[in-house]
């Protein structure tokens, strides 16, 4: 190896990396015989079929199509070709996940079940595992995804195995790992909205037993929002990360990794449009709207991991120890300003949640007829709550000045404490038919202390004239739940697979209270989940179709509704039952010399129980029955779909490809009201890439939402500020990438 070669490729990435304009994705397949995901050295095999995807939704590596998992896995490449760079972006080429902008608190929905409770006490319904950490803030689904191995959405309850309350199911991000052999790539793009974006990464064998990687991105594009009267351009980015690893294996048996990664956003951020509350007035303009008070999102975050493993126990057995530690400055200003009290008003959001991950499991080989994995799951979170709602300056002509002020502000300090108990046995009845059985036994501790600070005056109304008091917001809650799963799954033939799975899955409660009233706490949600699935390829592995048939009992439903125990507003309650009836099909077909087709589809029937009885936030509260309506961002049908083909230009490979995804409507709230609704829609992207052969370039043009349509990415009644809130998803994007391989 040519150290000079490595030290001026070094030299040039980093100066890449480290310029003032940077960063957009694209990573290349990994070979079968790449370092697995977990950190460790791949075993010596034949060389991989490239139709074989190996994935990890069972804790251990396995192929795709005889995984047990109704799952969709995306690789680095294929994700940027997409234009997928964050969880959010998914939404464009998964059926069954929709995601929804909450004032810089996102969260996933999939098969139907989200949580709507982005709180300091809320949990996510599908948690997002970031190569096995999991983080409970919403903020962070914003955050880049670069240097990315694969994405694994898993569906349904994930409960057994993976992490804590992933009721829906599981978005599991596994990055790029240090390999053996030298290498890296450089990838710039430049579009419209002023979009710079830089990615790259290196890889550094030090000797046969370390070896280093580090990668790195920048993003920024200005707004796709004109908020006029404070003059900002909304819906924009501003990301940078770093992130540098390193493998080793200091003698037989025993693996290492270290990882450490460093994160930081300065935008604006998202926006959301004001209108009147409950109007059904037409949208209108969505890239130039007015706004009243300066908006900012401010994150900058560390996060430290690191995994060893040792496999020459007796029986073989390997024992693993994952953990880590992160730590995030969050800062969050959203425009408050609203017909229902006479100021400009801001609501400011500082949180620094600091959480640890600790995870020890022990395995059994894969080949034989009895496999068995079981561990321990340990989860904390320490949040620093700073928040609330401050009056920038008072309209004309009122006569008590509470400008600069705050009308309550929240000072709390929660921790939540998760313990898992896991285990998961499978049985080779047979050389083809296995049987499945794994449990789970979690506890979970909320707990909150702190303080409400309310001035009415500067909060209900200037003409009030009551002092400012406190309200107590301590809160505690402590649950504990067994979950389990049973399973068989038939291998027909060596391209057909059948499985069904009978799982239940359990996400925590929490309690919440607005500021006036005490600690009020809810329960937890469970789910029960009969499915029914076949994974099959035929034609010499030239085409592959996949379905699955669910049905889930969805109890204790957490919304957010009206109390009269918390005196005014709303919070998040149990309300009731739901159920959840869906078909998944997932079809690949390549036609030689004609063109590669993909289609996913995702059919829901949503609808909660009859009777149940649920309070808006309005004053006086006004009650409604939502039995029988929908569940929130849950739509009846979706349909991705993409045709891509090659050709042979100039010495080289032109690849073309359009892709296009349709959604039905869907509701934002459980009201199903009709101003906060999504209409039925469809949207298209279209790329060309061209790599000469032999080169190490690739030269790509894209545009993204080709028609472009404006799509809601939320919409709900704010009682608060008595306005309808309206965000959206991201307009035509289009632009011109290069990537360098080394």
């Amino acid at each position: 190896m040519q150290y000079k070669r490595i030290l001026e490729c070094l030299l040039a990435s980093g100066a890449l990396l480290m310029s003032a304009n940077t960063a957009f994705a694209q990573v290349a397949p990994q070979p079968a015989d790449a370092a697995p995901a977990d950190g460790k050295k791949a075993e010596a095999a034949p060389k991989a079929d490239a139709n074989i995807v190996v994935v990890t939704a069972n804790r251990v590596r396995t192929n795709a199509q005889t995984t047990a998992v109704a799952l969709n896995v995306y690789n680095g490449a294929a994700l940027a070709d997409a234009g997928v760079s964050n969880v959010q972006a998914l939404q464009a080429i998964d059926s069954s996940v929709n995601v929804t902008s909450n004032n810089g608190a996102a969260y996933v929905a999939v098969r139907g079940i989200a949580s709507t409770d982005t709180t300091e006490t809320g949990d996510p319904a599908v948690p997002i595992g970031r190569d096995g950490f999991f983080t409970n803030r919403s903020f962070g689904i914003a955050s880049s995804m670069y240097d990315v191995e694969r994405i694994e959405v898993l569906k349904g309850p994930q409960g057994t195995l993976f992490g804590r309350n992933s009721t829906g199911g599981l978005i599991n991000i596994i990055t790029a790992k240090p390999r053996e052999e030298f290498g890296g790539y450089v990838s710039a793009d430049v579009g419209n909205y002023n979009t710079v974006n830089l990615e790259g990464a290196v890889n550094v064998p030090v000797s046969d037993k370390v070896q280093l990687r580090f990668s790195g991105v920048e993003r920024h594009h200005t707004g796709y929002r004109n908020v006029t009267g404070v003059n900002l351009r909304g819906d924009d980015e501003g990301n940078k990360s770093g992130r540098l690893q390193v493998a080793f294996q200091p003698f037989a048996g025993f693996q290492g990794l270290l990882s450490y990664q460093k994160d930081k956003t300065d935008a604006v951020g998202d926006v959301a449009k004001t209108m009147a509350l409950g109007s059904m007035a037409p949208i209108g303009d969505a890239r130039t709207f007015p706004g009243y008070a300066p908006v900012l999102t401010k994150i900058d975050g560390h996060r430290t991991r690191w995994e060893f493993s040792y496999d020459r126990l007796p029986w073989d057995l390997t024992l693993t120890y994952a953990g880590g530690y992160d730590s995030q400055e969050y800062h969050h200003r959203t425009d408050a300003t609203g017909p229902a009290y006479p100021a400009t008003r801001q609501f400011i959001q500082s949180e620094q949640p600091d959480t640890r991950n600790h995870e020890v499991r022990i395995s059994t080989p894969l080949k034989g007829r009895v496999t068995a994995q079981a561990g321990y799951f340990y989860f904390t979170e320490r949040n620093l709550i700073d928040s609330g709602v401050f009056n920038l300056a008072m309209n004309p002509g009122i006569p008590i000045d509470f400008s600069n002020t705050y009308g309550i502000k929240f000072d709390y300090v929660i921790r939540t404490k998760t313990q898992g108990l896991f285990s998961q046995v499978g049985w080779n009845i047979t050389p083809d038919l296995k049987l499945t059985v794994g449990a789970r036994y979690s506890r979970d501790e909320k707990e909150r202390v702190g303080q409400s600070r309310l001035l009415l005056g500067a909060l209900a109304s200037p003409f009030i004239p009551v002092p400012a008091f406190t309200v107590p917001g301590d809160g505690h809650v402590k649950e504990s739940k067994p979950t389990w799963q049973v399973g068989l799954d038939y291998t027909l033939t060596p391209q057909n697979f059948l499985y069904t799975k009978y799982a239940t899955g359990y996400k925590s409660g929490g309690f919440n209270s607005n500021g006036s009233a005490a600690s009020l706490p809810y329960a937890a949600e469970t789910v029960k989940s009969f499915e029914v699935g076949s994974k099959n390829q035929f034609w010499n592995r030239q085409l592959k179709f996949n379905a699955s048939l669910f049905y889930m009992d969805y109890q204790n439903y957490q919304a957010s509704q009206a109390s009269d125990a918390l005196s005014s507003g709303t919070g998040v309650f149990n309300v009731g039952k739901a159920t959840i009836k869906g078909l998944e099909t997932e079809l690949v077909a390549t036609v030689p010399d004609v063109a590669r087709f993909d289609v996913n589809a995702t059919l829901l029937n949503t609808k909660f129980g009859e009777g149940i009885i649920v309070s808006d936030g309005a004053s006086p509260a006004q009650p409604h029955d939502i039995g029988g309506h929908r569940l929130p961002n849950a739509p009846s049908f979706v349909l991705t779909a993409g045709v891509q083909r090659g050709f042979d230009v100039a010495g080289g490979e032109l690849t073309a490809r359009l892709s296009a995804k349709y959604s039905t409507e869907y509701f934002y709230s459980v009201f199903n009201n009709p101003d906060e609704r999504q209409g039925s829609y469809t949207t298209l992207n279209a790329l060309l890439k061209y790599r000469h052969e032999g080169s190490n370039w690739e030269y790509q043009a894209y545009a993204n939402n080709l028609t472009d349509r404006d799509v809601l990415a939320n919409a709900q009644h704010n009682y608060t500020g008595q306005v309808n809130t309206i965000q959206f998803q991201p307009p035509r994007t289009f632009g011109v990438r290069v990537r360098y391989d080394f």
